[in-house]
């Protein structure tokens, strides 16, 4: 498979400014441990994705946890899986099939064990070379630290 091409800075970007979206517009939220919590594991997920250190992204997620992507038609990120194989081995063909990706988040929300991330993403899809620009939700609820379900949806945002 060849190896994920990405744009660093925008990626860095994209990680350091979860925590500081998590915070945006809320007074509180460096009360909000559980919550800090959950977003700096998400930083670490993300960041070791985006060097294609898989293992670290991987042992986050718990053994029964499910993952489902929602987007439109004729994408190639869209499905469902369960168990920590299965996620596994969808997001690391999913990274496969794009590259050039360029992120920048929009909001993080974090209630209890739920993060919700708003980002909008450009790059290009490996397989046919076409562009892509979506703007995409993803929400993450976890229990004892790991991701136990994992849902998406992607949008065109041309």
């Amino acid at each position: 498979m060849s190896q994920v091409k990405i744009h660093p800075v925008s990626v860095t970007n994209f990680i350091d400014r979860l925590h500081l979206a998590f915070a945006d517009g809320d007074p509180e939220a460096t009360a909000k441990a559980a919550e800090a919590d959950n977003v700096r594991r998400l930083q670490e997920q993300y960041r070791a994705l985006a060097q294609g250190d898989f293992g670290p992204a991987f042992a986050a997620l718990a053994d029964d946890v499910e993952m489902e992507f929602f987007g439109p038609a004729g994408s190639p990120l869209v499905g469902a899986w369960r168990g920590r194989q299965q996620v596994a081995d969808a997001i690391r063909s999913g990274f496969g099939l794009l590259e050039e990706q360029s992120t920048e988040v929009l909001a993080v929300i974090a209630q209890g064990d739920t993060v919700v991330v708003n980002s909008r993403e450009t790059g290009r899809i490996r397989t046919t070379g076409q562009p892509y620009a979506w703007q995409w939700v993803q929400f993450f609820t976890f229990r004892d630290g790991q991701i136990v379900r994992f849902r998406g949806l992607h949008v065109d945002a041309a």
